[in-house]
């Protein structure tokens, strides 16, 4: 709420002339409009803008950092879990040899593999009966001779969240958030001398700014460490992770994930 109320104090702040001009009606206090009090009031702070300015970004830092750091984690341990999961793996050379059975004789015989995506694709493949679909076939078979496999999906549980996350967002919001920090650190740096004992804004602001500081720091650490387990997992998988986003990768595995799962469930009388 205080985040709130301060951001819309922001908006409706008045330009710094209006605020000299208040402050020239101190004496005709008593006779203003209670708005026009508040201005005279508000007017006899220094550097009031960046002051709001810098003390909402200390009420809203700790919301950034929450909604940034799940994000991090859930594509990092998306991609731990990937490359661990020997039930997946499994899945994946079954799908790769009934790939290379049905294209027998074809120019598509004999792949040494295929995307990710490809397992989403599965479902579009009937037989010719129009009565079962290749991922029916394929998950009939799993339970029949490769139990094992079945519950691959227990493996993977942080890829439906990494499934939702932007890596252009999480970028934009971490170059956000380090100019908020170098624009706080200027505003620090460039402070005038307290107005008075009271006056605690620079004291309190430069704890403030090494605490978020410290937590940036780590936050652009995590962020470069997801990147690069991103990376290695397109080495494991053999696809570009500049051309392929962890959203639009997680995405397809959590359609097969899902689509494998419904097939699994016994049909409704």
């Amino acid at each position: 709420q205080k985040d709130l109320n301060l951001s819309s104090l922001l908006k409706l702040l008045p330009e710094q002339e209006q605020l000299n001009s208040l402050s020239e009606m101190k004496d005709e206090y008593e006779e203003l409009a209670e708005s026009e009090q508040f201005g005279v009031v508000i007017s006899s702070v220094k550097r009031l803008k960046p002051r709001l300015s810098s003390i909402l970004f200390k009420l809203q830092f700790d919301e950034q950092v929450n909604n940034i750091k799940p994000d991090l984690v859930a594509v990092k341990a998306a991609c731990e879990e990937l490359q661990k999961s020997e039930s997946f793996a499994k899945l994946l050379e079954i799908t790769l040899l009934l790939g290379n059975f049905m294209n027998a004789g074809s120019r598509n015989a004999k792949a040494f593999g295929f995307s990710i995506s490809y397992m989403c694709k599965l479902r579009d493949t009937k037989s010719a009966d129009q009565k079962q679909t290749l991922l029916h076939f394929l998950v009939e078979m799993c339970q029949e001779q490769y139990p094992e496999v079945m519950n691959f999906s227990e493996e993977l549980t942080h890829v439906e969240k990494a499934s939702k996350v932007s890596a252009e967002t999480l970028q934009k919001n971490l170059d956000q958030m380090g100019k908020q920090i170098k624009d706080l650190e200027k505003d620090i740096e460039t402070f005038p001398p307290p107005q008075s004992d009271r006056d605690k804004f620079v004291e309190k602001m430069t704890i403030s700014f090494t605490s978020s500081r410290e937590q940036f720091v780590k936050l652009k650490l995590m962020h470069e460490n997801m990147e690069k387990q991103y990376e290695d997992l397109g080495k494991y998988f053999v696809f570009d992770p500049k051309k392929m986003s962890p959203e639009e990768f997680f995405g397809d595995l959590n359609n097969f994930r899902n689509m494998f799962q419904v097939r699994t469930q016994p049909a409704v009388a």
